[in-house]
């Protein structure tokens, strides 16, 4: 396996300062002089949970206020904390960057453990979602079913009997080998007879939508039963797609996530069958709008696929669930945006003190269920403010993507960002899709990272190119403006409401007492 280079250096970077591990070792324990645990915590955020559990202990942070874990290599007086600790407590899943990893875990004492709350705080319940490195599978997955059992020689056809729409929209699969091809396609014209699937009963089939240009289109459909000579027809419905442009715009019921089916029912009708953050089961498709954001804009490669365009030309590709098998990122470490996370780290730690100290087991138990009371409060509050802020404007466009828990336990969209993690460089592709996507938002702002600069030049720019205001958000790290995990998330939650819903603030009068605060300070580059 290749290292990144900045890893081989800072382990190189570990070798030369080895001896420091055995002389470390020697040095007089802090955890005699405070008659308490020495614990290492890798960034701030995690440090500021471990001494709401421990408030007595001797606790040390690896990462510095204000510093990037992603990228930030480990001191020699990270070395020093780590070797006298009794236990250490980091976020894992990729989230420190590998040298400090491998520093903790060479460094600390025999029999210390380095506990990754990322990971051992499901068992208390804690929640983890996918990292998607690929925005555009992120989005709806559009098939088609049949529900209900007939004959064994009886199948249903779903044809296309009307398009609508500013350029052409197709329906296509694709084979193991990238070989593609178009069901239905509007570009020569809508026959029912060749625009048509065919299914046995009781089965459904992976389906990707193609479309030229941006807008709503509309696509009318028929089910017919066909049992032997006989023909039953099932029912029709139209269903909508808005396809780079805000779909509230349709003035109906978003689907913009989850698997979904186009389903013909033997005992009559056609509905959206699926599940979605709002649950499962079949929808109307006449009440429905199919969001097709910006983030799925590709180029026609060649011409097997000119039902989507000449080749060179943009198409909006809403991919099936399955090309070849299904892809997903990595689980994404910023578990913590969701507040219900954060309580199980809490009990996490608190479980984990109790084993190495057990006499103060109680202590640490009562802390943390004081703490995470205050952490329910905090969880209440944040999901009453954010979903205050219009469903249309409840959206996240940032520099990379690291507020997925946020936006999944509270509400809110992840419009888009510059790159799926900082250390990935954007493509001209990825940056224009941002454009279009900011284009078309009616939230008026868009967040940037006070203390990372990675991606802030393109995201100011496309900001200021689309007229967008720049408002500030905290991720990885705590800083003198946020010194607690508790101060993150209220500045985080009062600078989305005051950037993303601003009519909703009250009149400036100069007598008045105001709760709510304007944080999020506008960020201008010079």
């Amino acid at each position: 396996m290749h290292l990144p280079r900045s890893v081989t250096a800072a382990l190189g970077k570990l070798t030369a300062l080895a001896s420091l591990s055995a002389l470390a070792a020697c040095a007089p324990a802090s955890a005699a002089e405070n008659d308490g645990l020495v614990i290492v915590a890798s960034t701030p955020i995690m440090a500021d949970f471990v001494r709401n559990v421990a408030p007595n202990a001797t606790v040390e942070t690896l990462v510095p206020m204000g510093a990037d874990p992603h990228t930030y290599e480990p001191s020699m007086a990270a070395l020093r904390d780590i070797a006298r600790a009794d236990i250490a407590f980091s976020n894992g899943l990729l989230l420190e960057a590998q040298a400090l990893t491998h520093t903790i875990d060479s460094n600390l004492p025999d029999g210390a453990k380095n506990v990754a709350l990322g990971s051992e705080s499901v068992k208390f319940g804690a929640r983890q979602i996918p990292l998607v490195e690929n925005a555009s599978l992120a989005t709806v997955w559009l098939g088609l079913r049949v529900d209900g059992q007939g004959g064994s020689q009886d199948y249903v056809t779903i044809n296309a009997t009307k398009a609508d729409g500013p350029g052409t929209i197709s329906a296509f699969t694709t084979g193991t080998f990238g070989e593609p091809t178009a069901w239905m396609n509007s570009g020569d014209g809508i026959d029912p007879a060749k625009d048509t699937v065919k299914l046995p009963t009781n089965a459904h089939t992976h389906m990707s939508w193609g479309f030229s240009k941006q807008g709503i289109y509309t696509l009318s459909l028929e089910a017919v039963l066909h049992s032997g000579t006989a023909e039953k027809p099932l029912g029709n419905a139209t269903l909508t797609f808005a396809v780079g442009i805000d779909p509230h715009e349709a003035g109906k019921t978003v689907i913009d996530t989850g698997h979904q089916d186009i389903t013909a029912h033997l005992d009559g009708g056609m509905t959206l069958y699926g599940d979605t953050p709002a649950g499962t089961g079949n929808r109307e498709i006449a009440d429905v709008v199919i969001a097709v954001p910006n983030s799925t804009t590709t180029i026609v490669p060649d011409n097997r696929w000119n039902f989507l365009g000449h080749p060179g030309a943009e198409a909006w590709i809403l991919a099936q669930a399955v090309i070849g098998q299904h892809v997903h990122g990595e689980i994404d470490p910023h578990m913590w945006h969701d507040v219900r996370n954060a309580i199980a780290y809490t009990e996490t730690i608190a479980d984990e003190l109790g084993r190495i100290d057990p006499k103060n087991a109680a202590s640490y138990s009562k802390n943390a269920a004081a703490y995470s009371k205050k952490l329910e409060n905090l969880d209440e509050w944040t999901r009453a403010v954010l979903t205050s802020i219009p469903a249309s404007q409840r959206t996240l466009v940032t520099a990379h993507d690291s507020f997925g828990y946020l936006a999944k336990a509270y509400g809110m969209t992840i419009a888009g960002f510059v790159a799926p993690n900082p250390s990935l460089e954007p493509s001209v592709q990825q940056l224009t899709n941002l454009t279009r996507t900011l284009e078309a938002l009616p939230a008026p702002g868009v967040f940037v990272e006070p203390t990372s600069s990675s991606h802030l030049k393109e995201l100011v720019g496309i900001a200021h190119s689309t007229r967008k205001e720049l408002c500030n958000i905290y991720s990885d790290t705590l800083t003198p403006e946020v010194p607690t995990y508790e101060a993150l998330v209220e500045y985080n939650v009062k600078s989305l409401k005051s950037c993303l819903d601003p009519a909703s603030l009250p009149a400036w009068e100069p007598a008045a007492q105001h709760t709510i605060p304007n944080p999020s300070t506008q960020t201008e580059t010079k």
